[in-house]
């Protein structure tokens, strides 16, 4: 009885992806956003809505990935990286990855399953962390005599004594 409760809540949930495309870099800068609306436009004509998005940028590959373009086999260090979160509905994620297949402009891709939450790593440090390394601190220091920066002579000899040796 549970799973079928279960089973029914996923169905009702939204199905949200999110898709990571290099664009090669054969591609003009002046004709990238038109790569890029026909890409949304596709998406936008299969009931797909679009939630979240970043403009491709030139950026350099791990390694060399070969794509037939054009009938000939080709190698690239360099491509345009993008990506687009989407609520997908009731529309056949077969179609989407059928679609970045064929188009002969997209080195790879990756279509993953995720969350409509932004889910962007944030470097903050926890507040709770940072109080406890003070903490830690200021326990080793206790007690202990606290000495006075060394000035600049000082350190240009130590320096100096250090290169002769």
């Amino acid at each position: 009885m549970e799973k079928k409760e279960e089973s029914k809540k996923g169905e009702n949930q939204a199905k949200i992806y999110e898709i990571g495309y290099h664009i090669i870099p054969a591609v003009s800068v002046e004709n990238l956003a038109g790569e890029v609306d026909k890409i949304k436009n596709f998406l936008t004509e299969n009931g797909l809505e679009a939630i979240a998005e970043e403009f491709p940028r030139l950026i350099d590959l791990a390694y060399i990935m070969p794509k037939v373009v054009g009938g000939a086999r080709r190698k690239f260090d360099t491509a345009y990286f993008g990506w687009i979160k989407f609520d997908a509905g009731e529309a056949p994620i077969a179609k989407i990855k059928k679609f970045f297949d064929e188009n002969e402009n997209i080195l790879r891709f990756l279509l993953i399953n995720t969350v409509s939450e932004n889910t962007i790593f944030s470097a903050k440090i926890p507040d709770i962390q940072v109080k406890e390394e003070i903490k830690d601190v200021k326990k080793e220091t206790e007690g202990k005599e606290i000495k006075s920066p060394i000035s600049e002579d000082e350190l240009d000899k130590t320096i100096d004594k250090l290169i002769a040796e």
